[in-house]
């Protein structure tokens, strides 16, 4: 090759290797990008760590133990498929409140949501609520906005 073909091939070289810095850059930004924060859905009671989920609508009032603790957790979206490929939902957290009915919330908890992006989740240590009637709602936080909150869950704590 001659130094004219060089210089032209340097060239298209500095050109393919601004378009494509541009496109990574504006792919980026795409996909990095704050999602907008969303009521979340399916809020379920967990009573141990290998229990089944027991959903707030649609059922009876779910149960956890005193002694044991349990679980509160709802979903990004209403199981949205995507939650867990979309990077941007790492960054959301939650505010769980959870009150005793017609009371103020005896726990106000903001928590990051889990590593795969579709489950906001407030642990219940053992002994951390005495028995009787409890509610817990949540709301998404993303940057410096806030969804709505969701309806109350109510659920039970035995001994």
């Amino acid at each position: 090759m001659n130094r004219k073909h060089l210089r032209r091939l340097g060239a298209t070289a500095g050109v393919v290797a601004a378009l494509v810095s541009v496109a990574v850059v504006g792919a980026t930004n795409a996909t990095g990008s704050q999602v907008e924060p969303t009521v979340p859905g399916t809020l379920r009671v967990f009573a141990g760590p290998y229990e089944q989920a027991q959903f707030c609508e649609n059922g009876p009032t779910p149960v956890i133990s005193g002694a044991n603790g349990g679980a509160l957790a709802a979903s990004p979206v209403k199981f949205g498929k995507d939650a867990g490929k979309n990077r941007s939902y790492h960054a959301l957290k939650a505010t769980f409140e959870v009150a005793r009915p017609g009371e103020a919330a005896l726990i106000t908890k903001t928590e990051k949501i889990w590593p795969n992006g579709m489950v906001f989740n407030l642990a219940l240590g053992a002994g951390e609520l005495q028995p009787g009637g409890y509610r817990f709602r949540l709301r998404t936080v993303g940057g410096d906005e806030a969804s709505a909150w969701t309806p109350w869950c109510g659920f039970t704590v035995t001994r």
